[in-house]
């Protein structure tokens, strides 16, 4: 969904053509990153089939095809953005990455390499943080929307962090790290009282 609102967004002021918003979305890196190239033009044909956008052929360009297609938004393009922003900013979703379930079966694992993993994703996450910063730190004069927008990524990166810290701090507090690899059983509650 919020793939959809982007490009629509992007329409809203000017059509564009698809070159011209694979560059766009490049220079919002971070902001857009899970948007690729060949997911681009797959959304593309897909609003324009379903009466989002209108496409225009341009002659006389460069490229295999010897035209490029611009995109416009149609009006039933622009109550599906409005739709969509609407839902959006109303939907909360906790994003799933599969980081829990592997927690759950860490103690699979000796407990000193569980902790080691523990404290490598740290460390990924920390240097994932420190990339993320710099490149939006680039975007720092593009209105307060994509300010709070840059923040809210930034937010999450530092919730990861701030949940790590707490996880390897009540591992050791319990002895986990040196026990044989199954933590002591505690319930969710207690952790919360620990932290």
């Amino acid at each position: 969904m919020h793939k959809v609102l982007l490009l629509l967004g992007m329409l809203l002021r000017k059509p564009l053509y698809g070159y011209e918003m694979h560059r766009i979305i490049r220079a919002h890196g971070e902001l857009y990153a899970d948007l690729k190239k060949g997911n681009l033009y797959y959304l593309l044909d897909r609003l324009a089939a379903d009466g989002y956008l209108r496409v225009e052929a341009e002659a006389g360009t460069r490229g295999a095809r010897g035209e490029r297609l611009i995109y416009e938004i149609t009006d039933k393009g622009r109550e599906r953005f409005n739709e969509l922003l609407r839902e959006i900013l109303l939907t909360y979703e906790p994003a799933h990455t599969g980081v829990d379930t592997a927690v759950v079966f860490l103690a699979g694992l000796p407990a000193a390499e569980g902790m080691q993993l523990l404290e490598e994703r740290r460390r990924i996450v920390a240097e994932r943080r420190a990339a993320v910063a710099a490149e939006l730190s680039t975007l720092a004069d593009s209105g307060p929307l994509v300010q709070i927008a840059s923040d809210h990524l930034i937010s999450l990166i530092d919730a990861e962090l701030a949940w790590i810290d707490r996880s390897l701090a009540y591992l050791r507090s319990v002895g986990w790290a040196a026990s044989s690899g199954e933590p002591p059983q505690h319930t969710t509650k207690e952790m919360k009282m620990d932290s």
